[in-house]
């Protein structure tokens, strides 16, 4: 067994490249039995180890213990203690989430080593119980991996081919002590239900060998999930090409995006409207991802926002000069600029010409059309994305819109023929801005 146990940790590390040449190691030790036989495997393998352990002050003096236990070890080791309970406060995280936030801040001091952690394939059995129970697709489904990236953080997983009861004996064949969490056997936890109750009843009730089993799936689900990733990873984000795409590789191309630009919260439910919206390809709407991330799609093309929008009021330059005759509206598009136009001089008489904003409920009489228009339903027409809308400007006067620069003037306003006296308008971007 021991030599089993040695070579199927030694082999995991070449297979999966986990700790490079001249990297120096760091192993999680907890002082329970997971940690302590990752511990001495590299001691025995002759893999010089470093020892971080974080004291939780979750369990006073037992706590405390853990922490006198793993300096007894005999291994170089650094030793943090955090008030977890007080983080999960000050953070509004539950104890567990407070608790992987504290050490992951904690490997974190140790710099380009990897940090070496003690999971095995139980603890893969019961994650793949718990996210299937919570709606997990492929990646979550298919486990923690040999070797993980979160931020700067290099993380290493060893034992995941082998199993508890495997550990246990191992630990006991040489004679190594550890320490015990009475929190592991408490059925509070959800996790530890899931490792006393529930996968010991499925191991009864349907098949003796479910956690090979389950093993067996998530590496089926691994290796096809880093093939869907290679196929999105390829893929960009545009309405006209994505949504071509089976919708597997769809919705993998819209998750992956969200994740890219620092999304908070992604689930199957928001992947799923974000791609109806895009199939709308029309007008504008909003995703809310939470309080403080959205989606905004816009004639299909999502954008994605974070953060309170607090635009500055736009401003224009107006011009203008008195003559003869018109000057042609460049008809290229609502709002581009600079733009000029030309209206009766006696219609406009000593009424000054101002320029402003889009309001809710604005309407224009549009030269050559019967009828008056909403700007709202211009702006549609003409595909101006709503996040643009507020820059484009409106030209008024008497109380009238007269102008939408790039669109068209107002009828009524029209200078007769090339010998009519006229106003000519200029308008474009403040300079000042």
């Amino acid at each position: 067994m021991s030599n089993t146990f040695l070579e199927t940790i030694r082999a995991a590390i070449d297979r999966h490249g986990l700790i490079p040449a001249g990297t120096p190691v760091v192993a999680g030790v907890s002082g329970g039995a997971d940690s302590v036989a990752l511990l001495h495997a590299f001691q025995m393998l002759e893999i010089p180890v470093t020892v971080a352990h974080l004291n939780h002050q979750l369990r006073g003096a037992e706590s405390d213990a853990d922490e006198r236990f793993v300096r007894e070890l005999g291994f170089p080791v650094v030793v943090k203690s955090v008030d977890v309970r007080k983080l999960a406060e000050e953070n509004n995280l539950s104890i567990e989430m407070a608790a992987r936030k504290a050490r992951h801040d904690f490997f974190a001091e140790f710099g380009d080593a990897v940090i070496a952690l003690a999971h095995h394939a139980d603890d893969q059995a019961e994650t793949f119980i718990l996210k299937l129970a919570r709606g997990a697709g492929t990646e979550g489904l298919g486990g923690m991996p040999f070797f993980q990236t979160l931020g700067n953080l290099r993380l290493i997983r060893p034992m995941l081919g082998i199993s508890r009861a495997e550990i246990l004996q191992w630990l006991a064949e040489n004679g190594f002590g550890w320490r015990e969490d009475a929190s592991n056997r408490d059925e509070a936890f959800l996790r530890n239900r899931v490792r006393h109750s529930i996968l010991p009843l499925l191991e009864k009730e349907l098949n003796p060998n479910i956690r090979e089993t389950i093993l067996r799936t998530m590496d089926i689900l691994r290796e096809e999930n880093a093939w869907m990733d290679s196929l999105a990873n390829a893929t960009r984000l545009e309405a006209a090409s994505t949504l071509k795409q089976p919708l597997a590789l769809r919705r993998r191309v819209v998750r992956n995006w969200l994740f890219e630009n620092g999304a908070e919260g992604v689930d199957f439910d928001a992947v799923e409207s974000i791609l109806a919206l895009m199939g709308k390809g029309e007008g504008s709407a909003v995703f809310e991802l939470n309080n403080r991330q959205r989606v905004v799609v816009e004639y299909g093309q999502p954008r994605f926002e974070e953060g309170v929008s607090q635009p500055l009021d736009p401003a224009w330059d107006l011009s203008m000069e008195r003559g003869m005759g018109w000057k042609k509206d460049h008809g290229r598009g609502v709002g581009i600029r600079p733009a000029e136009a030309s209206f009766d001089a006696e219609k406009v008489g000593d009424a000054p010409i101002k320029v402003r904003g889009f309001e809710p409920g604005d309407r224009i009489q549009p030269l050559g059309m019967e009828g008056s228009c909403k700007l709202q339903d211009i702006f549609t027409d003409q595909k101006v994305p709503r996040a643009q809308r507020r820059s484009v400007p409106v030209v008024v006067c008497r109380g009238e819109i007269i102008w939408i620069p790039g669109y068209r003037t107002a009828r009524g306003w029209e200078v007769c023929g090339m010998d009519g006296k006229s106003v000519h308008v200029r308008i474009e971007q403040s300079r000042t801005r």
